[in-house]
């Protein structure tokens, strides 16, 4: 497609932005870079999101491939994309939503030993990533990089988290209770690490997820369980977290640590801003 079709067709794709937000800040969007860590089901509704609202770079970090599992609530797979790489797939997505944007994808886990060359250079980058080890070193480079990051949580039954961390706000492990904070991971420490999300599974009962899906999860014998709504929403608003970062109006803040946007869609108050009575959030009640 030639350049100035492109242009044109950018331009009629994103006017029903105008009035919302100005041409200036629509501008903002189109040279935004983001990274998003995870092509699945919040990352997916994110990527869409972002591409819907002219974000002009992305790059998408996830080595799966789509599964059957995935099409109960990951916006990007489908039945014919089984087996397919959820970045490239990602990639094909964007692009037919907006010729113009940049995609980079990379087929990598992120590691202490790759962080740093894959996470630098973006304006802001979401960890939508369901491995907490690799949160760690998402949050903990981000910070190191001087780049806002933004956490994601997605809880059964029905609840979630979206929370921004920048690199002047309290540190990621600290506000999530890691016993991680400033200490090597180490294999056992991966461990004590990957133990929190047991917690969560268990905690989870209290609000009405199935007491025997819980002990399996513990027991590796089930997956995290989640529905569509409740990644989606979480997606939506991770995305428009990194709106704010990009376009950076002095009356629209992003919500940053340790205040942290809290959903419950079971509850009448479905998603509502709370901040910790102590400072910090105990990672198993998220």
């Amino acid at each position: 497609m030639e350049t100035q079709t492109i242009q044109n067709l950018y331009e009629a794709s994103f006017v029903r932005n105008v009035g919302v937000i100005s041409k200036e800040e629509q501008e903002k969007l189109r040279n935004g870079r983001v990274t998003v860590v995870g092509a699945g089901g919040v990352g997916g509704i994110t990527l869409i999101q972002l591409a819907r609202m002219g974000v002009g770079h992305i790059h998408v970090i996830d080595r799966d491939v789509f599964e059957a599992s995935n099409l109960n609530r990951q916006m990007l797979s489908s039945v014919s994309r089984i087996d397919k790489s959820k970045a490239e797939s990602a990639r094909e997505t964007l692009e037919d939503i907006n010729p113009d944007i940049q995609v980079k994808v990379t087929e990598q886990f992120v590691t202490e030993e790759n962080a740093r060359e894959l996470l630098q250079g973006a304006d802001v980058i979401i960890d939508a990533t369901d491995n907490l080890v690799a949160r760690v070193i998402i949050h903990r480079t981000a910070a190191e990089l001087g780049i806002p990051s933004i956490w994601i949580a997605v809880t059964p039954p029905f609840r979630g988290g979206v929370m921004s961390l920048t690199p002047t706000s309290a540190p990621y492990e600290v506000v999530l209770s890691h016993p991680s904070y400033q200490q090597p991971l180490t294999e056992e420490m991966k461990q004590k690490i990957n133990a929190l999300k047991d917690g969560r599974a268990v905690h989870s009962v209290q609000y009405g997820a199935d007491e025997n899906w819980a002990n399996s999860y513990v027991k590796k014998e089930a997956p995290w369980a989640v529905l569509a709504p409740v990644a989606n929403i979480v997606g939506v608003l991770a995305s428009f977290e990194a709106f704010k970062f990009l376009v950076k109006r002095e009356d629209l803040k992003p919500v940053v640590g340790p205040d942290l946007i809290r959903i419950n869609l079971a509850s009448q108050q479905m998603v509502e801003v709370q901040t910790p009575a102590d400072g910090y959030w105990d990672n198993t009640v998220l």
